[in-house]
């Protein structure tokens, strides 16, 4: 690799050094005066813990529960030690999965991480594998909620009651509920 190409590679990055580290051990007995962080008081607290915890824990399990099924039906007998090994995986990167959430608390998620890390393209072609993503989702969710719905409404057409459901959600958004 030659000088211009090592430099060409390196262009856009700049290592701006190691950084430092300050320990505060006396705070002071002064009180500090409080400061609004621009949250409206009516927006301040849509959910509460319980109706957050739900969503959360959901969003958590549903999407252990699709994988547990499909890795059973791929590795059969073997199927514990796949999830295992994910888990083992995912036990390893917990804390830059706390870092990088308490460093960027906004919303988008990969986005707003490859947005500040790498270039725009990037992070756009990441925004719109997650927006495929969740439309996949959404569609494959449905779905399978019609199709236990049918289990207890044996005259209930999948398909048509699967595009009413997800029109139902389209309006919602499109008039702009919220929590």
């Amino acid at each position: 690799m030659n000088g211009k190409t090592a430099k060409a590679a390196g262009e856009g990055f700049e290592f701006v050094g190691w950084g430092q580290s300050f320990k505060i051990k006396d705070l002071g007995k002064d009180s500090v005066e409080l400061q609004e962080l621009g949250v409206s008081k009516q927006h301040a607290h849509l959910l509460g813990q319980w109706s957050a915890t739900a969503i959360c824990g959901n969003d958590i399990t549903s999407s252990c529960l699709y994988v547990s099924a499909l890795a059973i039906m791929a590795a059969g007998a073997y199927a514990p030690v796949a999830l295992l090994t994910v888990a083992a995986v995912l036990f390893l990167f917990r804390k830059i999965y706390a870092e990088v959430g308490s460093a960027l608390p906004l919303n988008g998620g990969t986005y707003t991480v490859l947005l500040n890390s790498t270039n725009k393209r990037l992070a756009a072609v990441a925004a719109c594998l997650t927006l495929l993503s969740y439309v996949a989702t959404a569609v494959i969710s449905a779905g399978e909620a019609m199709h236990y719905a049918h289990l207890l409404f044996h005259g209930l057409p999948i398909m048509a009651a699967t595009v009413a459901l997800l029109g139902f959600f389209a309006f919602l958004n499109l008039i702009g509920i919220q929590e």
